[in-house]
């Protein structure tokens, strides 16, 4: 039997219509195979369902699109946009990720720019696991192999970043296009990311990606040297606080999430340094970019994070992290008592050597 799931927006009422359907028809599966729907954006499984002869199908009701992944229980993954509409998808076990996907206009872009990548991003996994093997040796024959490897490697990630530049140059505007745009936002200049963001309607720009690149555009990169932008998050409890409530004290801006391995990892490195330092002046500002507010207050408590903490509603597309030009995480920024920044991203024992530096200029 074929479970229906509906997904039901938290200002929209159950009807017996359904705004969008994935009917999906897969070979090489086991039957009764279970397989999840994820939004990506709230890094939550929305519904499951399992594989009955071959097929199986979700549906729900939805405000606008979504940026979604579906799973297996074997880690096998499909990226696409759930919108209103018919959405079929055929597929086999060997190449699920790159499943036909059909119906809606979103999926059907998406997939064109996907595919034209997909022999390029098979030849670089390919290439990242000789590197990966060559590592282990130190001779000079792998040395050389491992930088001419490397050569390939950027190369491939110029030709991968020319595709998707041609997508959002040359497609109509949509969720997908202002998505893609969100994400080579830092490999544009400001002046040609703001000549794209111009192409696309109101509507769009108005988006939690569009917002994100407006932000972008009009905020100039923080340098060291510069003094420090407020910005505000929600504490464990609920409570709104400011990073200037902390000025007057050497502050690390620590820009960080539950999934991020190495933040996940430096952690204990702040940890010790801020029980070392929180007697001196020092304190931590932890401004987590999660989706999922569950994840990360079982992340603090794990870690024993005793520092401020918050976080953004909008998690990853929050215009906070924006100010910073944040990529990637962990990202940090160290602050004086003046509110200048003085360092960025420093690490382990870097930062507890920049903090004894700086506490003994203060002593002299």
């Amino acid at each position: 039997m074929i479970l229906a799931l509906t997904v039901l927006s938290c200002n929209t009422k159950r009807t017996d219509e359904s705004d969008f359907t994935i009917s999906m028809n897969l070979s090489g599966f086991e039957d009764s195979t279970k397989f999840k729907l994820l939004d990506l954006n709230k890094l939550e499984f929305i519904d499951s369902t399992y594989l009955i002869n071959g097929k199986l199908e979700f549906n729900g009701i939805i405000d606008e699109p979504i940026y979604a992944r579906i799973h297996t229980v074997d880690s096998k993954y499909l990226i696409l946009w759930i919108e209103k509409g018919k959405i079929s998808i055929d597929g086999d076990y060997n190449n699920f990720g790159f499943s036909n996907i059909a119906g809606t206009s979103l999926n059907i872009v998406m997939t064109k720019y996907r595919d034209k990548q997909s022999k390029l991003q098979i030849q670089r996994d390919s290439l990242m696991q000789q590197m990966i093997q060559l590592m282990s040796s130190q001779s000079e024959f792998a040395k050389d192999e491992f930088q001419r490897l490397n050569r390939q490697v950027i190369q491939i990630d110029k030709d991968v970043f020319d595709i998707r530049v041609q997508g959002i140059e040359f497609e109509q505007p949509s969720y997908y296009t202002i998505k893609e745009l969100y994400f080579l936002r830092n490999d544009f200049s400001k002046d040609s990311l703001k000549l794209f963001f111009n192409k696309f309607p109101e509507k769009l720009q108005r988006t939690k990606y569009g917002e994100v690149i407006q932000t972008y555009i009009e905020n100039k990169t923080i340098a060291i040297g510069d003094r420090y932008i407020d910005i505000q998050g929600m504490n464990e409890s609920g409570q709104i606080l400011k990073l200037s409530e902390l000025e007057g004290n050497y502050i690390l801006l620590d820009f960080w999430a539950s999934w991020c391995g190495p933040c996940r990892s430096e952690n204990p490195n702040l940890v010790k340094a801020y029980n070392n330092f929180k007697d001196k002046g020092f304190e931590i500002f932890s401004f987590s970019t999660d989706n999922n507010t569950n994840s990360w207050k079982t992340a603090i408590e794990k870690d024993s994070l005793t520092w401020t903490n918050v976080i953004d509603e909008n998690g990853s597309y929050s215009k906070m992290s924006a100010l910073y030009s944040v990529r990637g995480i962990p990202s940090s920024f160290l602050i004086n008592p003046e509110g200048i920044i003085i360092a960025k991203n420093l690490r382990g024992k870097a930062l507890e050597d920049k903090l004894n530096e700086e506490m003994n200029n203060l002593s002299l």
